[in-house]
Parts: C-alpha cells; sequence; structure tokens
C-alpha cells in the first residue's frame, strides 16, 4: 500500500527536504504544493492520508488550511502535522488538539521526521 502525504509549504528548500526524507521510502509518494489555496483545490485529487503543512504561509496560513481540511469530507479525519519555527510557542493553545495531530518544530531531523509520520500512519 502506498500513503500519500500531502506537504504544504510556501519554502521551496523545505518542499524539497520533504521530498528527499520520503525519496527512498516505496510506500510514500509526497505531493507538494507552495500554496494553501491550491492544496486545498487538489485534496479530492490527492486523496492524502496525511498532510504536513506550515503554519506561517502568505496566502492562508497553516492553521486556517488545517482546519478547512477538517471540514472536508474527504480530510475530516485526515492526520494533519504543523510545521513551524516557533511550534514551542504553539502548544500553548488549546485548540490545536482538534486540529493537529502533531506540531514539530523547524529544522526538522529528517529520521524524527520519518518516524513520527509512519507512527502515525500505524494508528490508522
Amino acid at each position: 500500500m502506498t500513503f500519500r502525504i500531502l506537504h504544504v509549504d510556501d519554502d521551496a528548500v523545505f518542499l524539497e527536504f520533504v521530498q528527499e526524507v520520503f525519496a527512498y521510502e516505496e510506500e510514500f509518494e509526497v505531493v507538494s504544493r507552495k500554496h494553501a489555496k491550491d492544496a486545498l483545490a487538489s485534496v479530492e485529487d490527492v486523496q492524502p492520508d496525511l498532510v504536513i503543512v506550515d503554519i506561517l504561509m502568505p496566502d492562508m496560513g497553516g492553521m486556517e488550511l488545517a482546519q478547512a481540511l477538517r471540514q472536508m469530507p474527504a480530510t475530516e479525519q485526515t492526520p494533519v502535522f504543523l510545521v513551524s519555527a516557533k511550534a514551542r510557542d504553539l502548544e500553548k493553545f488549546s485548540s490545536l488538539g482538534d486540529t493537529a495531530s502533531v506540531i514539530l518544530s523547524k529544522p526538522i531531523e529528517p529520521d524524527v521526521l520519518r518516524l513520527k509520520v509512519k507512527a502515525q500512519l500505524e494508528k490508522q
């Protein structure tokens, strides 16, 4: 079985990083989008098993995107990883429990990202 990861980030370097983290993992396919609105428009086609989204993006923030995904039948139960350089500050907000499955702080170690994604998908 192949798991699809939808990765949304306005940083091209981080988009490439996540692609490389899973490049040699045959059970994963990473679909990258640079804008949250493009990600929302492609959800039906992509049918992600997991979403990794940056919190700070110019067109629509990661929190807004995660909340929009929770409203869509195709992704209402899909795990969402929120990623930010300021993730430690976000742990203070109680509303994240309903929106995010995991909060990660940049920079992320490749092995940590791989292990957290695998662990989350095994729960399903």
